[in-house]
């Protein structure tokens, strides 16, 4: 894969073909945070797409010595903030502790929810999850670290 700066000049310059490899790298990060944010498939498809839309027409005014990997995650999290969680997974459960453990993570405040994910679930570093989150690295522990408390919490009261 071509770094990050090669990929935005290239894009800059009209390389139609560009934007595709930006997708086939980047895809299964942004629809694992798009699927752990909403809980559905084909609503987290539909989310994935409009996030690379996004991409497509701001990737433009984006300066070539930009982390594309985090910038599309911030994106996502940008949009996936504004979006309205459903009340239950329309997917069949594929075994009931995951189900148990992705709607938990669901129930978490927002700036909670999006730090374990991108820490737990997309397993980026803490200094990579400060960066997307354009936060201090102390705040993106303690985020990381109450949202794992509060579902730890949470998941103990679901198996009592």
């Amino acid at each position: 894969m071509l770094e990050s700066a090669d990929l935005i000049r290239r894009f800059h310059s009209g390389d139609s073909g560009v934007f595709e490899r930006v997708i086939e790298e980047y895809q299964g990060d942004i629809y694992t945070l798009c699927l752990r944010s909403c809980g559905d498939t084909k609503r987290a498809e539909s989310l994935a797409e409009q996030i690379f839309l996004a991409a497509h027409h701001a990737l433009y005014r984006l300066a070539p010595d930009t982390a594309l990997r985090q910038w599309l995650l911030r994106l996502s999290i940008d949009l996936l903030e504004n979006v309205e969680q459903p009340d239950s997974l329309d997917d069949p459960p594929s075994d009931q502790q995951s189900v148990l453990v992705n709607d938990t993570l669901q129930q978490l405040d927002t700036p909670f929810r999006f730090a374990v994910m991108l820490r737990d679930v997309l397993e980026l570093s803490e200094t990579d999850v400060a960066d997307i989150l354009n936060l201090p690295l102390g705040t993106v522990r303690s985020r990381i670290h109450r949202g794992r408390l509060t579902m730890a919490r949470s998941l103990a009261k679901e198996m009592e």
